[in-house]
């Protein structure tokens, strides 16, 4: 049998009448502490919290929450232009155009051309569904290139939505986009997006239920150069619906992301990610000057000569940069060089190596041994 509310509980959540001063509110027992009538008037009756609420007030998330957003998604378009680029094979530079901004998704979808690209995605733990639109000319571009063509802008009357397979080849192109979205989000909250649906007709996109919900739409401009110059300029745009970042809300500040207190995680967020890069090596084992006559005059089958002497150090360079004297030998089937010492900024000349046992003599028994076990 349903519960009926009774009219004094009624009265104190919904009573039109301001209490006098002095007064208690409606349903608040004698003694019990009450708000000043400038704030949300708080009272417990029957041992339940009553407060006043404006049923059409949409929360927004505050001036610092975006600003984070904003330095997030910054990160996001420097790290995701260059992958971009390597997919394509072309020069991809992707800038935010302002600060994520708070609208009605009436208002979003309204902004949306037709037809379009619209791709939805779920981040979970995180519950609900967001968005990535793309201009169609990117979308029809992307796919063109990918599929052996050059990729050039397709004109205003050819405009046409995409095929279902033409969807699925954008949405392989963009896995990259949402691990790199991951990878802005990680010191938030780390979700796994994945692609779910695709939409042309922005009508269909049904993000939310109500026209006047909040929507956090975040803009990007997509800049896609060639050797000759600019191929395309488009659009690009992520939407969030606030009812998707509301659990999350309390953990936008930029204080708790890039503050002190997460210095040091942020700074082994860093030096793992450098200890991943891959730097070039080398090492020279002889070093010399030739005249350019000599060059001029050089034919195959010529032996060039050296004024190296064998009991010199080898110069071993990582990228551009001279870093260590080393000894030449070998390591099992392989080549390979001993470090010896540093080369000193201030001391650049080579250094002469000492006598010494056969060459990685016990590192090569070691591979010996572990070849034959």
């Amino acid at each position: 049998m349903e519960e009926k509310v009774s009219s004094e509980e009624l009265d104190a959540l919904f009573g039109d009448e301001e209490p006098e001063e002095g007064e208690a509110p409606a349903g608040a027992e004698a003694g019990e502490e009450v708000e000043s009538a400038d704030d949300a008037v708080v009272a417990s009756a029957n041992g339940r919290i009553v407060k006043s609420h404006d049923w059409g007030e949409k929360r927004r998330l505050s001036n610092e929450q975006i600003r984070t957003l904003h330095d997030m998604h910054d990160q996001f378009a420097k790290s995701y232009g260059p992958a971009l680029g390597i997919e394509l094979k072309r020069e991809v530079m992707m800038t935010m155009e302002s600060e994520p901004k708070q609208i009605s998704y009436g208002e979003y979808v309204g902004t949306l051309p037709n037809p379009t690209s619209l791709t939805r995605f779920i981040l979970p733990p995180l519950e609900g569904t967001a968005v990535l639109h793309m201009d169609l000319k990117l979308a029809l571009a992307i796919v063109e290139r990918v599929l052996g063509g050059r990729g050039d802008p397709v004109d205003d009357e050819d405009l046409r939505p995409a095929t279902v397979i033409e969807e699925k080849v954008v949405q392989r192109v963009m896995t990259d986009l949402l691990q790199a979205l991951r990878a802005a989000w990680i010191r938030v909250v780390d979700f796994k997006p994945t692609f779910t649906t695709s939409e042309s007709i922005p009508y269909y996109l049904q993000l939310s239920q109500m026209a006047d919900d909040i929507v956090i739409a975040v803009n990007f401009k997509v800049v896609i150069s060639d050797e000759f110059g600019i191929l395309l300029e488009s659009d690009l745009s992520i939407c969030y619906p606030y009812i998707l970042l509301q659990p999350i809300a309390s953990s936008l500040k930029a204080s708790q992301l890039f503050g002190s207190s997460s210095g040091a995680s942020l700074s082994e967020e860093i030096r793992n990610g450098l200890e991943k890069v891959k730097a070039p090596i080398r090492c020279n084992l002889v070093r010399d000057k030739l005249r350019l006559q000599d060059l001029l005059e050089m034919e195959i089958g010529d032996v060039l000569t050296f004024r190296t002497n064998l009991e010199q150090a080898s110069e071993v360079v990582i990228g551009k940069t001279s870093v260590f004297w080393g000894r030449p030998g070998t390591l099992g089937r392989r080549y390979a060089v001993r470090v010896e010492s540093f080369i000193s900024p201030d001391d650049p000349a080579s250094s002469t190596l000492e006598r010494d046992e056969p060459i990685l003599q016990k590192e090569t028994e070691k591979s010996n041994i572990a070849e034959e076990e």
